[in-house]
């Protein structure tokens, strides 16, 4: 072989066993040398336990039209890993940044106690303020460490609680200590390795923004969620509610069942009243980071279940039927200005019941209000304009209250029928009785009283039929007197006045029902027959809510039965069973049918007969209503119009609805009686009569009293 060959050979040979010794001695100090270090940097991929949200029950009205779904969104979260505090506030403040630049909401715990620009508490008392600093599951600062101001607290935060590198300006600082506070208040899930939600529902752009750039965001995680979405929503605003971010009142009484600081929970309406069924059970899911804090895998170990679906009672085209009458009878009321009224009317309500099992198909209070806006983030800013003027405003604020369960009013003549049950009862008078004599004046424990329509020589002898027909105040003065407190304060109770109902929706109010107990409470004085003529014609302490005065007509209606009024029909799980079933339930009334019939034929005449004081409003329908106006003074005095109620029940022949309906300084009952002609149009499937025209959208009203 050629020397020169063999020599390239050697050479060639030699340079493969020096690569071979390379390999070798390289695998020994991979294996050997520095092993213990790299499954040391392997045993790093732990894998981090974390919860699927699971989605929210829907809420959908009695025929199945949705009100409350859900969609598909992304929420951002940490999980613990072995950054410092220096590095952890650089990534936080590039996450806030990167946030802020694609318009999404971060969490706002923070925002809630204070506020950047100028730096300040935010509408806190000084006993909150020392609460949340002493909080062991907030600040946790001790009480000789407690800051007086917001900027000592601000720079106690930023120098010895989150240590922010002074480079950072204020503003950097106090983006940066809004993630950090989200990741002190839910420390234990925190350093226990379980994720902490930092923002929600946020954009895919920083979703994709977020994992092209994991490398600057280590323990940041992202996840489809379930996000809450409500579908034309004002008119029914009242009955659904709204969820929002747990408060730390609720998390302190909550904790103990699965809630933590990130969850969204049932604040007013069916959204809390039905909490429980309506919220699902977490799944869970594990997380694999590198020893860099990088995702690399995710795995689900238990799936989430659905919380279950709640089917109201509540007829939505009825609902928004009822809330457009409102808000065209109102306005037409307001711009009306004569006699008593000051044109200052500008909300009402309205209730429909199914009189046969105390079913809500309609529940309306006007002015109403986009519940979606608590469902927007921190950084919205209009949303965030709008529950400010909302919680804040004095008239238009008002559109948060539940009128219909909320708000009492004085009865007015609407009470009356209840002053004729008494009297019936007691034998004071019969249906047939003619022993009432109205001579346009009386004089009755020292006060002398007239008759509103004819103070000079009043209406002669009445029937009972005749009296409530006219609505005439004379005849009631004088059955209440001969009747007595203690009857009319009875069968009131009997039918529920001045007592809650027992529906299902947070926050129901009792109201008052007149009584010399009452007054002694209240006044500490004796009661007089003059108190006692008040009462019958629905004044003096008598304030009932619109659902109480619909559920009673309801009663009358069918026989004397009082029903628990329920907004929830049905509750059905996920898979399609039914979890609870609202059954009728009712209380019987110890009242005879004669009495029923007689209180019947009365009302029946309020819309029927000439003389009828909701006469014109039921013109041309096919069967007759039985119904009762009633104007009532407001405790503000004079310079105000009166309130107008009307309350019936239809048909008259064979009741299925029952209706309350209460427009606030609505001067006349027969102004509130339109509204109930829509409700019973809608109902019955009859054509609308046109009781006045507007462009006006509820939603769209701005009033400025």
């Amino acid at each position: 072989m050629d020397k020169k060959l063999k020599n390239r050979y050697l050479i060639l040979s030699l340079g493969f066993m020096v690569f071979g010794i390379i390999i070798v001695f390289r695998l020994f100090n991979l294996q050997i040398v520095e092993g213990e270090k790299y499954v040391t940097n392997t045993q790093k991929k732990i894998l981090k336990e974390g919860e699927i949200e699971a989605p929210r029950g829907k809420i959908i009205d009695r025929y199945g039209v949705p009100v409350a779904v859900n969609r598909q969104g992304y929420s951002v979260y940490i999980v613990k890993t072995n950054t410092t505090t220096s590095e952890m506030n650089e990534m936080l403040l590039k996450l806030a940044e990167l946030l802020e630049a694609n318009g999404d909401s971060q969490a706002d715990s923070f925002k809630k106690y204070l506020l950047f620009d100028p730096i300040r508490f935010n509408d806190l008392t000084e006993k909150e303020i020392y609460s949340w600093q002493t909080n062991q599951d907030r600040l946790n600062i001790k009480e000789e460490d407690v800051c007086d101001t917001a900027d000592e607290l601000f720079k106690y935060l930023r120098n010895e609680k989150f240590k922010i590198d002074p480079s950072y300006t204020d503003e950097q600082a106090y983006k940066i200590m809004n993630l950090r506070y989200e990741i002190l208040i839910n420390n234990w899930n925190f350093t226990s390795g379980a994720m902490v939600q930092l923002a929600r529902d946020v954009s895919t752009e920083t979703v994709a923004e977020i994992e092209e750039r994991n490398h600057e965001f280590p323990g940041i995680i992202t996840m489809i969620e379930p996000v809450r979405e409500y579908i034309d929503a004002y008119n029914v605003a009242h009955v659904l509610g709204y969820i929002r971010s747990i408060n730390s009142k609720q998390y302190d009484e909550l904790k103990d069942e699965g809630y933590d600081n990130n969850d969204l929970i049932g604040q007013t309406g069916v959204e809390k009243s039905a909490e429980r069924y309506l919220r699902g059970k977490n799944g869970k899911i594990s997380i694999e980071l590198d020893g860099d804090g990088r995702l690399t895998r995710k795995v689900v170990t238990a799936e989430a279940v659905p919380g279950s679906d709640v089917v109201l009672t509540i007829d939505t085209e009825l609902q928004k039927v009822a809330m457009e009458s409102l808000a065209r009878n109102i306005e037409k009321i307001r711009n009306d200005k004569q006699g008593p009224n000051y044109g200052d009317a500008y909300s009402g309500s309205a209730v429909v019941l199914d009189v046969n099992s105390g079913d809500v198909l309609a529940m309306v209070s006007y002015p109403s209000y986009d519940p979606s806006i608590y469902l927007a983030g921190s950084d919205d800013v209009e949303a965030q304009k709008t529950i400010i003027e909302l919680t804040k405003d004095e008239y238009k604020q008002k559109a948060l209250l539940n009128r219909t369960i909320q708000e009492i009013y004085a009865p007015g003549s609407t009470f009356k029928p209840i002053t004729a049950i008494a009297g019936l009862e007691k034998g004071v008078i019969t249906p047939q009785s003619n022993n009432i004599v109205d001579k346009g004046h009386t004089y009755i424990g020292g006060r002398y009283l007239y008759c509103l329509e004819k103070p000079d020589y009043g209406h002669g002898v009445l029937s009972l039929k005749r009296a409530l027909e006219t609505s005439c105040n004379m005849y009631f003065y004088e059955l209440g007197t001969r009747t007595g407190i203690e009857e009319l304060t009875k069968w009131a109770n009997y039918f529920g006045l001045g007592k809650k109902t027992g529906i299902d929706l947070p926050n129901e109010v009792s109201g008052m029902m007149s009584s010399i107990e009452l007054k002694k409470q209240l006044r500490n004085d004796v009661w007089r027959p003059a108190d006692t003529a008040q009462v019958s014609i629905g004044q003096y302490d008598n304030a009932f809510t619109p659902l109480q005065l619909a559920n009673y007509i309801a009663a009358l209606a069918n026989g004397g039965k009082l029903y628990t009024p329920h907004v929830i029909k049905e509750v059905i799980k996920y898979d399609g069973s039914v979890v609870n079933k609202a059954e009728p339930e009712y209380t019987q009334i110890p009242v005879k049918e004669s009495t029923i019939a007689a209180v019947k034929e009365g009302m029946v005449a309020v819309t029927t007969s000439i003389d009828g004081t909701a006469q014109k409003a039921f013109i041309g329908l096919p069967f007759e209503v039985a119904g009762k106006t009633g104007s009532a003074q407001t405790k503000s005095g004079g310079g105000r119009s009166p309130n107008g109620l009307f309350v019936c029940y239809a048909p008259a022949d064979d009741p299925q609805i029952a209706i309350a309906v209460v427009i606030e300084r609505g001067v006349w009952g027969s102004n509130a009686a339109p509204v109930a002609r829509d409700i019973i149009d809608e109902y019955f499937g009859l054509k609308s009569a046109n009781y006045g025209s507007s462009d006006l959208k509820p939603e769209q009203a701005v009033f400025t009293p």
